[in-house]
């Protein structure tokens, strides 16, 4: 066995220093080792210090969601009848009322007029039997009366007054049409494409002319797992506890 007193011999690297003692040869080569001759002025890289600190952290999740407004509607004509004007640009935000469409409204207004006529001509013959039925009322008392005549003008009284509540009816039928021929927008919002152009025809059957979003409010929509939902539920019940 060898004894570990006793001298080893030299290494290349101790002979190597050896034959370099007293030339500065051994600066030069710790040098090499150590790297420090490629910083400036042979010192050592600087070390920057962060002090460590407590800080509160947020907690946050990530959802992928999508916006859909909170309005939509879709128009359609109420009436049939030909397109005069389309007074909207598409893609256009509006306010409600805003006229959009313009139908012909000729036929609707002469319909207006044409009840409004059977309603005059209706009142016309009710005053005339509410004359008649007051003279026959009149006469009842006196020998020439009969009840069977005051009974024919009361039953045709009443009958024009039916006909006239009828005519008025209809009279106002016939004004709720002429004012469908203008759509409006019934909501603030964007419009859509058009379907139709000025010049077309159309009716209920039509379809849907435009459609309208509403801009203001609008709901964001992301779906979220129930293993996350229970999770949100304790951690809000444990802070209430706290």
């Amino acid at each position: 066995m060898l004894d570990s007193s006793e001298p080893r011999p030299p290494t290349a690297l101790a002979k190597l220093l050896r034959r370099a003692a007293g030339t500065g040869a051994v600066l030069a080569l710790l040098a090499a080792g150590s790297g420090w001759a490629q910083m400036p002025g042979g010192a050592p890289p600087a070390v920057g210090v962060v002090a460590a600190t407590r800080q509160p952290i947020t907690q946050s999740t990530e959802y992928t969601g999508r916006i859909q407004a909170t309005n939509r509607v879709n128009l359609v004509a109420r009436v049939a009848a030909f397109i005069d004007e389309v007074l909207f640009k598409e893609g256009a935000e509006v306010k409600k009322g805003d006229l959009l469409y313009r139908l012909e409204q000729g036929p609707f207004r002469a319909d207006v007029q044409a009840k409004e006529a059977a309603v005059a001509q209706f009142k016309a013959q009710l005053v005339n039997a509410q004359a008649v039925l007051g003279r026959s009322q009149a006469l009842i008392k006196t020998p020439a009366g009969q009840q069977s005549a005051v009974d024919v003008a009361l039953a045709n009284e009443q009958a024009l007054r039916a006909q006239v509540l009828g005519a008025g009816a209809q009279l106002q039928q016939a004004k709720i049409n002429r004012d469908y021929s203008e759509i409006r927008a019934p909501i603030d919002g964007k419009t859509g494409r058009s379907a139709v152009t000025a010049g077309n025809y159309v009716s209920n059957s039509t379809g849907v002319l435009v459609s309208i979003v509403s801009q203001d409010p609008m709901f964001v929509l992301f779906p979220v797992s129930t293993r996350t939902v229970i999770d949100l539920q304790a951690r809000s019940a444990e802070k209430r506890s706290d």
